[in-house]
């Protein structure tokens, strides 16, 4: 699904690891609500760009930052 050039950004932040890219972009949707958008990129060792998407919903962000919070305790 291609995302609509015109949606508004609400909020965007970029975090650089090693050789990826992340994105956390809120964004305000058709209905007026906002939904999470967090994207990475990377160059494959032939040049290639890979971008991968993830999108969350307000009413899944609650479970999902519950399950990340549980998961993160695994990688200390």
């Amino acid at each position: 699904m291609e995302q609509n050039a015109q949606q508004e950004v609400v909020n965007s932040q970029v975090v650089k690891a090693g050789g990826k890219t992340y994105f956390f972009d809120v964004k305000k949707a058709k209905s007026g609500n906002n939904y999470l958008t967090i994207s990475e990129t990377w160059k494959k060792k032939d040049g290639e760009s890979v971008r991968n998407r993830l999108m969350i919903f307000s009413d899944n962000l609650r479970e999902f930052s519950t399950a990340l919070a549980e998961a993160g305790k695994f990688l200390k």
